[in-house]
C-alpha cells in the first residue's frame, strides 16, 4: 500500500528521497520546535525521525536527543543526514516502534511526534512515552486533526490515520497519566498538544 511505503513505514528509494528533507513538513517542524521550547540542557526523544530534518533543526538548541523509527531505511537516513551529531555522542538513532521503546526509564526531559501519532497504538505509545520521559519533563505532539482538508490529506490517506476529536485527544493524554495537556488547533488541517509528565 503506497501510504505504508510512503508515511506510516516509509522504506525504498523513492521513500528516502522524498524523506531526505521532507520540506512539506517544515512549518510542522517549526511549530513543534516553538512549543517544545528546547535548552541545551533538554535530553529529547523523538519518534518518526523521518529523514532526520526535524532532530537536526532541534540540535541546534545544543540539545542532545534520541531519533526513533520504526523504517530501518529512516534510521539510515536520518544517522547519515546528522552524521557529525552522531558521531559526536550528541545524537543517539534507534529503530523501534513507538509502542516497545528499547530505552530506559525516566531519561529524557521532552519529547515530540511531528506527523506520526495518527499512525500509531495511541494508548500503547503514550504509556510508553510517560515511562521514558523524566518527571516534570514535557510532551509535543503535533498532528492531523479530523475531517482535513483534502489538498493537506488526500482523503484516501486520511482514512488509514487515525484521528482524533479535541475532546478525544485530550482524554488519551490525560488516561496516559499526562497532566494539564493543552490543545490548539492550526488551521484547519492539525491539532497541536502540549503536556506535562
Amino acid at each position: 500500500m503506497l501510504t505504508d511505503r510512503m508515511l506510516s513505514r516509509p522504506r525504498g528509494p523513492i521513500a528516502r528521497l522524498w524523506w531526505r528533507d521532507m520540506k512539506a513538513h517544515h512549518e510542522i517542524f517549526r511549530d513543534t520546535l516553538r512549543a517544545l521550547e528546547l535548552q541545551p540542557a533538554d535530553n529529547l526523544l523523538e519518534i518518526g525521525c523521518g529523514g532526520g530534518t526535524f532532530v537536526q533543526w532541534a540540535l541546534e538548541s545544543g540539545c542532545r536527543a534520541t531519533a526513533v523509527d520504526h523504517s530501518a531505511d529512516m534510521i539510515a537516513l536520518t544517522a547519515r543526514n546528522n552524521a557529525a551529531a552522531v558521531r559526536d555522542g550528541r545524537l543517539e538513532v534507534v529503530e523501534a516502534t513507538a509502542e516497545a521503546l528499547p530505552l530506559p526509564d525516566e531519561q529524557f526531559t521532552c519529547a515530540a511526534m511531528a506527523n506520526v501519532f495518527c499512525f500509531l497504538d495511541a494508548p500503547r505509545a503514550l504509556t510508553e512515552l510517560r515511562r521514558v520521559l523524566a518527571l516534570s519533563a514535557r510532551i509535543v505532539v503535533h498532528t492531523v486533526a479530523p475531517n482535513p482538508p483534502a489538498s493537506v490529506v488526500p482523503p484516501p490517506v486520511a482514512r488509514r490515520m487515525r484521528l482524533y476529536s479535541d475532546d478525544d485527544l485530550r482524554a488519551l493524554f490525560q488516561d496516559a497519566g499526562f497532566t494539564e495537556p493543552n490543545l490548539a488547533r492550526l488551521g484547519a488541517a492539525f491539532q497541536l498538544v502540549t503536556a506535562s509528565r
